[in-house]
């Protein structure tokens, strides 16, 4: 491991209390991964015993994931048990939630736990799974609590990424991208976290003030362009719950989003890196869109799993988000694929399929918004030009 990873390992947690999550005196914590694992990865034990230190004074618990557990629900094609599991998960979370609790959702690469098994089983268990945990999710993204997603490295992770050193360099050479990537570097990692926030939202302002109406990317495979609802916001990851707390929603955090018009999108797009999407790794992708709607889909690896994720509802062949990342940082300097949404769409500017975030939208009723329960992130290579 490295020479200096307890020091960054304490540095990283102070970061994720005070900046992502900005918890407030005597407020809980609760640390799981609802969206994969239904708790928290082995190898994650020594984040959250650092962040338990971290916010002393607060109640800090953490649900432990069974991944043999789930990798028998899925090997035996036991949906309902394996619904009867998330069920478990949404009522702890919330209560949690309903005492005033906060969220860390530490998030690995979990593309080996269900390897080898049908794109049609993982998209009905992943269908499954959104329908419980959907509702809670969107009281989060409404502001509810603060919430913080975080990369939680581990062995397997480390292996798909660095799979060009040796095998026992490849977990630390991920924990020093991952800190690296968390600003971690300096004396004082928490001031660098609020500077680059704040220059992150001079950013969002002159976006704002600049009232584009278009946006478009150009790039190897790819030449798309949408249209922006006149009521269109651009966001950062910086948040605040309904009861004014600021929060980040995403360690790290590189981008500027808004939310296009979901009838917009016309031209192609390449996916520049693999997209990790219910348990399946599905690479080269290639999407045709025609009046806001995916109608040609191509994918060099994952195809079947891509064509389950177009078809989960009516808006999951639409984009619901766009993004750049202006500032050159760790991630796009490395250029590696990092097999994790977090590093990889901080790595370049992107799009979403799916859900379109409602605080992107000054108006009451964002009827031009889109609708989903996924919400996908594609990493692109492509220039972002406002063509107005």
């Amino acid at each position: 491991m490295l020479p200096d990873f307890a020091p960054q390992l304490r540095a990283y947690a102070e970061v994720i209390v005070r900046v992502g999550l900005n918890l407030q005196p005597g407020q809980p914590l609760l640390i799981t991964d609802p969206y994969e694992l239904q708790g928290v990865h082995p190898e994650s034990a020594a984040l959250v015993e650092a962040v338990r230190a971290a916010a002393p004074g607060h109640e800090v618990t953490s649900i432990p994931a069974d991944l043999l557990r789930l990798r028998e629900l899925a090997d035996t094609d036991n949906l309902r048990g394996f619904e009867a599991l998330v069920y478990t998960h949404c009522r702890r979370m919330q209560r949690h939630l309903d005492e005033g609790g906060a969220f860390l959702f530490p998030l690995g690469n979990q593309s080996q736990l269900l390897a080898g098994l049908p794109a049609e089983r993982l998209d009905r268990f992943n269908r499954g799974k959104w329908r419980l945990i959907g509702p809670l999710i969107q009281q989060l993204v409404r502001g509810a609590t603060q919430w913080t997603l975080c990369p939680a490295p581990s062995s397997a992770w480390a292996d798909s990424v660095y799979s060009d050193l040796p095998e026992a360099d490849r977990l630390a050479a991920l924990w020093r991208t991952v800190f690296a990537s968390l600003r971690l570097a300096g004396s004082d990692p928490v001031s660098a976290w609020q500077t680059h926030l704040a220059l992150l939202a001079r950013q969002r302002g002159n976006l704002e003030a600049a009232h584009h109406r278009k946006i478009r990317y150009v790039g190897p495979g790819t030449d798309l362009t949408f249209a922006l609802p006149r009521s269109h916001q651009w966001c950062t990851a910086q948040l605040k719950t309904k009861g004014g707390i600021s929060f980040v929603a995403n360690l790290p955090t590189e981008e500027i989003f808004t939310a296009p018009h979901k009838h917009s999108a016309n031209g192609r797009l390449r996916v520049a890196r693999p997209v990790l999407h219910s348990s399946s790794l599905i690479d080269g992708i290639e999407l045709e869109f025609q009046g806001g709607r995916v109608v040609q889909a191509r994918a060099s690896a994952g195809l079947d799993a891509l064509q389950y994720l177009l078809v989960t509802d009516p808006g999951a062949s639409r984009i619901g988000e766009v993004a750049l990342v202006p500032e050159a940082n760790t991630l796009t300097r490395d250029r590696r694929l990092f097999h994790h949404s977090l590093l990889d769409e901080n790595a370049a500017p992107h799009v979403a399929l799916g859900e379109a975030y409602r605080f992107c939208s000054g108006a009451l009723l964002p009827l031009a918004l889109n609708s989903s329960q996924i919400h996908v992130d594609l990493p692109l290579d492509a220039e972002v030009t406002f063509p107005d």
